[in-house]
């Protein structure tokens, strides 16, 4: 659906369709993230390219519009994937949140354009449209918590392997 006079640019009008599609903005409205849109920046990085590396100051978050990039952390001197994920996702949402260091890297697998979101702009956004600011902030503790969870589970599942390898061990 093209709406006439609501987009600054076309530019916008195509981060406010792909930002629907983003459970981070679920129950946000098409003119909410018409407004939404103005606080992204497009960003487009070659296959192989470092997005940022674990450690690096975290600022921004990025939404994947096309193409896929892998997220890995250093394990005793070596970097061992944690996840791959394609357009649909977003990444670096912590940077959102904490003023600390990156706490994975991220590398392009293919050619990809993103939509970066700097905290700043997070903080105008919920100064000058707190009603939209709820919303998201919302999603967004679900989706963390949803991943805690998730890593909980993974944890638990870790220490019982460790737990049964023992004992086994043991016999």
């Amino acid at each position: 659906m093209k709406l006439k006079n609501i987009f600054t640019t076309k530019e916008e009008e195509e981060i406010a369709h792909h930002l629907g599609k983003i459970q981070l903005f679920n129950n946000v409205t098409l003119m909410e993230r018409v407004k939404v849109a103005k606080y992204f920046r497009k960003k487009i990085y070659p296959a192989g390219t470092k997005i940022f590396h674990e450690g690096d100051n975290g600022e921004s978050m990025y939404v994947i519009q096309e193409g896929a990039v892998r997220i890995t952390k250093k394990v005793q001197d070596k970097e061992e994937t944690l996840v791959n994920i394609v357009d649909g996702n977003f990444f670096g949402e912590m940077a959102l949140l904490e003023d600390s260091p990156r706490s994975a890297s991220v590398i392009a697998l293919s050619n990809v354009i993103m939509l970066e979101l700097y905290r700043i702009n997070l903080l105008k956004l919920l100064k000058n449209h707190p009603h939209i600011g709820v919303k998201i902030m919302y999603n967004l503790s679900q989706i963390l918590s949803k991943r805690i969870r998730q890593s909980g589970d993974k944890i638990k599942d870790l220490l019982t392997w460790d737990y049964l390898k023992k004992a086994k061990d043991e016999i």
